[in-house]
């Protein structure tokens, strides 16, 4: 019964533009692979590869180049034939300079039986398919990718997950700095930021998939200084360990917050320490002087206006340190006032980045 399986191709349903940028970005991958087989060549692929511990799957290569990548379920899954040429997989296991030429046709007859697209098969394969994009993410059964290409297969016997991607008009990319060596900035419905990491792999898809690019940066947003820092200010997910996008609106909030004038006396500045010996020693030395005054003959106009001045030397110090009366920006006062603010919100917005 099992033998008798029938899968259907899939339909990507894309341009053929699109399908063309991601069968060069499903070769690139493929290359890679190749290329660290080899010692020396994990030396020149380390963005895509990960060393020793093997080649990247398709749901780090995917999260890694493209912008709000993360994978969203939009379907129930089915059992297809999937595009080689239109799959990203991780083949450090099996490819034809693995495995010896007397066991390949037994190997490929096992890959390519239609049972590995049933749910509880044994060496199954699961793959997601990112469908606005026509692309494909080998999970379980994600060694095979390579050998099968090797050996020229067209299709691949899969249980596959249909997930979305984030529609084109929701996203414009953002040039910056020289036309030379530009930076690239994706911004998702006018609030979340993702820089892109690695250009030549990302613009080539993301222009054929029809989102808009300008140079121009609105002045609704943060400025480019305020929004560069605040991407250096990132941390990874707890979770994921990928940055998380960044919040314009947020970035906007928290700037005119640090940068607030508010009142603050000495003691009141987070870093300044005013010793309260100083203080009280002033206000000794004011006491001791107006006694003074009160106490020395009238006549003695010379020593009444030295004990004045003393007095008054001691005082102004004294009131300065303890009045609220500097005006200064809220970031100079309390530098870990916006992360008191702020955090808690940070943390809700960042497991809602790629929702909506």
């Amino acid at each position: 019964m099992r033998a008798t399986i029938a899968l259907g191709r899939i339909d990507d349903g894309i341009g053929e533009t699109l399908r063309g940028e991601i069968r060069t970005l499903v070769d690139a991958k493929y290359l890679v692979d190749a290329l660290a087989h080899e010692r020396a060549g994990q030396r020149l692929t380390g963005a895509f590869h990960d060393g020793p511990r093997g080649p990247r799957h398709g749901g780090e290569i995917f999260r890694a180049i493209l912008p709000f990548a993360g994978i969203e379920h939009d379907g129930e899954a089915f059992s297809a034939l999937v595009p080689t040429a239109q799959t990203i997989g991780a083949s450090w296991r099996w490819h034809t300079g693995s495995v010896s030429e007397n066991e390949r046709e037994d190997l490929l007859a096992f890959f390519q039986s239609p049972e590995r697209a049933t749910p509880r098969a044994r060496e199954r394969a699961e793959y997601f398919w990112i469908k606005p994009l026509g692309l494909f993410l080998a999970d379980e059964g994600k060694n095979r990718v390579g050998f099968l290409r090797d050996m020229k297969v067209d299709w691949i016997p899969a249980r596959v997950f249909p997930c979305g991607y984030v529609a084109p008009e929701r996203l414009t990319l953002y040039r910056l700095g020289p036309l030379e060596r530009p930076s690239w900035w994706a911004v998702l419905d006018g609030t979340w930021l993702e820089p892109l990491m690695h250009p030549a792999w990302a613009l080539p898809i993301l222009r054929a998939y029809g989102v808009r690019e300008t140079s121009d940066w609105p002045t609704a947003f943060p400025s480019i200084q305020v929004t560069r820092a605040a991407l250096r200010e990132r941390s990874p997910d707890q979770v994921s360990s990928f940055m998380p996008a960044l919040n314009l609106q947020l970035v906007l909030e928290k700037h005119a917050y640090q940068n607030e004038v508010i009142s603050s006396s000495l003691f009141g500045i987070d870093g300044i320490t005013v010793q309260w010996r100083f203080v009280v020693g002033m206000m000794v030395c004011s006491i001791a002087a107006v006694v003074l005054i009160g106490a020395v003959p009238s006549t003695w106009d010379s020593f009444r206006i030295a004990a004045s001045m003393a007095a008054g030397a001691g005082i102004g110090p004294m009131l300065a340190s303890m009045l609220s009366i500097w005006k200064l920006p809220r970031q100079v006062v309390d530098p870990f006032a916006v992360h008191r603010k702020f955090g808690p919100l940070e943390r809700v917005q960042r497991r809602r980045t790629h929702s909506a």
